[in-house]
């Protein structure tokens, strides 16, 4: 007995077959751990990618609105051009039947050349009407156009605005990972917080929307459904547009003189050949000298009334000096000016010449409603430097639904768990499933190259691209996700407060 057991003592054979069942089991569960982590890797890729989209696609959508603004916009600086190009047509043409008209009216009768005079009378005459009735029915149209545009404008902003209020997984989202949730899960323990977090990330992401125009909601504003500042920009069309409102003088003052800086240079300070152009001089000096200038301009303006309302202004006059010039001394003998005015307005419109003036010619509504960018540069960080953010939190359930990720063994009487299901917080498992991916997207006003203009709406250069986390509001959701589940009503007020 002794000897055999002495025997198997010292025997070695079988010993790799225990050390291989060893080996394998460990491999095995190496193979599964990597399995499991590769799985999971791929799934939170996936997860990201499909947030990526989310945010990426809000941010696409907020770039596209505002380009819409700026195109908008652009259009109505376009048509006060047309305008003002109308009046000045008006006032040339009255300015030339003052003046050439009125001396052809008397030369007409000279013999051998009176028909020449009497054709070029008549033509004066049949222009003045034609481009008096085109002004008065082709302003009242371009004006309609521009609340047509003005309105094509809020619809827009509230339908955007509404849109990433109600937002559902879009088809980036959906085509990226239809297995990950927009949002949070809402059963269990963490069902009510989940549904919190989520209302608050689609109330602030529509916020940032609109916290960039300039009568939108600030920032911090706790809800801004319908907040758009309508209620301000209508008032452009109503009686109580005065600029000693503010906001009126405000939109009054940008879009007029924009308006104003655009104009063609005929319309803005006239051009053209002698005495029938807008704008010309004679100057002669033989001991007595004659200077004549003839001056021209055109712009929106506000004049004066109790009111102040806006005016389309054009001007067509004749400056005209008799002097003595005699070397360095000059002395003015003679002098004679002559005004053509006129101008549309909401009280009528008038037409003017030298101090005879007639009324309710061309009737203008005045300034159409518009939207403002105000890009706020106090404290960037804080304010996302005037450009919105939103932020896209995506959910999947990697918990019951994915049996991969758990491994269970008796090897120790133990059972090793891969999933978060017991290494993470049960609310955040509730409410994530045990996997979360977080993006944001970013609306900016981007021109390549150096540049310095600052965001507006009247060059559409609005893009998206991602951005980073730790940045404003966002920053606080994520320190609510991460660990400080215990106190959500600290959490709520300070996500509220972002």
């Amino acid at each position: 007995m002794f000897r055999l057991i002495r025997k198997m003592r010292r025997d070695e054979r079988g010993q790799a077959m225990i050390i291989g069942a060893i080996a394998m089991l460990i491999l095995a569960v190496m193979v599964m751990t990597s399995v499991s982590i590769g799985h999971g890797v791929y799934s939170k890729i996936k997860a990201q990618d499909a947030a990526d989209a989310q945010s990426y696609s809000i941010a696409v959508t907020q770039a596209r609105t505002y380009n819409f603004l700026a195109y908008t916009n652009r259009a109505m600086v376009v048509h006060y051009s047309a305008m003002l190009t109308l009046m000045s047509y008006v006032s040339h043409a009255l300015y030339l039947q003052k003046t050439v008209g009125t001396a052809a009216k008397y030369l007409k009768y000279i013999p051998a050349i009176g028909a020449i005079f009497a054709a070029i009378e008549q033509a004066i005459d049949a222009w003045v009407k034609i481009v008096d009735i085109l002004t008065q029915t082709i302003i009242p149209v371009i004006t309609f156009i521009n609340i047509g545009l003005w309105l094509a404008q809020e619809a827009l902003l509230m339908s955007t605005y509404m849109d990433i209020y109600n937002a559902q997984a879009s088809e980036p989202f959906k085509g990226t990972d239809p297995k990950a949730k927009y949002g949070f899960f809402t059963s269990g323990q963490g069902g009510q917080l989940g549904q919190d977090l989520f209302d608050i990330m689609k109330e602030t992401n529509a916020t940032n929307f609109l916290h960039v125009l300039d009568d939108g909601p600030s920032s911090n504003a706790p809800s801004a459904i319908g907040d758009t500042g309508l209620k301000d920009r209508k008032k452009l069309l109503s009686n109580s547009n005065t600029l000693s409102d503010p906001n009126m003088a405000k939109y009054r003052l940008l879009m007029g003189n924009i308006a104003n800086s655009v104009r063609k240079k005929w319309t803005a300070e006239g051009e053209g050949p002698l005495l029938i152009g807008r704008r010309w001089s004679i100057n002669v000096c033989l001991g007595v000298g004659i200077n004549i200038n003839k001056v021209a301009d055109s712009q929106i303006k506000s004049f004066e009334s109790e009111e102040r309302r806006d005016e389309l202004f054009a001007s067509d006059d004749i400056r005209m000096r008799v002097q003595v010039c005699l070397g360095p001394i000059k002395k003015t003998l003679f002098k004679f000016d002559y005004k053509v005015r006129v101008a549309a307005n909401k009280d009528g419109g008038f037409h003017e010449a030298n101090g005879s003036k007639s009324d309710d010619h061309h009737n203008w509504q005045g300034i159409t409603p518009f939207i403002l960018a105000d890009p706020s540069y106090y404290s960037p960080w804080t304010y996302h430097f005037g450009y919105p953010c939103n932020v896209v939190f995506a959910s999947k359930n990697v918990i019951e639904a994915r049996k991969v990720f758990q491994l269970k063994t008796k090897f120790m009487e133990g059972e090793l768990d891969m999933t978060q299901k017991e290494t993470g917080d049960q609310i955040f498992a509730d409410m994530t499933g045990g996997m979360l991916a977080m993006s944001v997207g970013r609306a900016l006003y981007h021109r390549p190259g150096d540049w310095k203009e600052e965001p507006n709406f009247y060059n559409p250069l609005w893009t998206a691209r991602l951005a980073p986390i730790s940045t404003h509001w966002e920053k606080q959701l994520v320190d609510a996700m991460v660990g400080v589940m215990d106190d959500w009503d600290t959490i709520q007020r300070s996500s509220l407060n972002y």
